[in-house]
């Protein structure tokens, strides 16, 4: 029976060792992306008002300038992240290469409480800050007293 066992093949030799790797660094990575995804947060926004402004500040900590995208209609602000990410590995001994690219999106939506002016605002990025800041233009909302009964 020894005679037979050594006759034949291997099965866990270098290479079948070497292949089930890249199957385990395949799914590990597909469901490292899965998790990501079911994991994203929203943007965390603060809205402030003054008797002259409304501002928003929007928390983008590790984001660059370039990935933010910033959009107004009527009283309704999207701010947008777009986030790229390219990894490559390499093992010239276990002739194993991966390369793997992707691109997510993180948006929020934020409804303005008071009418703003539709042609002066600015926007400064500054250390994982984004801030946003709307002049108000003439608002019709006028404050009730509540009596006490």
């Amino acid at each position: 029976m020894d005679d037979k066992h050594k006759q034949l093949p291997d099965l866990f030799d270098k290479s079948f060792r070497d292949i089930v790797k890249a199957f385990d660094s395949f799914f590990d990575e597909s469901i490292k992306h899965v998790h990501d995804f079911f994991q994203q947060t929203t943007i965390p926004v603060e809205v402030f008002e003054t008797d002259r402004d409304v501002t928003v500040e929007a928390y983008l900590p590790n984001v660059s300038r370039e990935q933010v995208r910033i959009d107004r209609s009527g009283n309704q602000l999207r701010i947008r992240v777009d986030e790229r990410q390219l990894r490559e590995v390499k093992n010239e001994e276990a002739h194993y290469y991966n390369r793997s690219h992707s691109l997510s999106q993180r948006e929020r939506v934020v409804t303005l409480p008071f009418a703003v002016a539709e042609t002066a605002s600015s926007a400064s990025f500054k250390g994982g800050v984004l801030t946003i800041v709307f002049p108000k233009h003439n608002s019709t909302i006028k404050v009730i007293d509540v009596d006490d009964q």
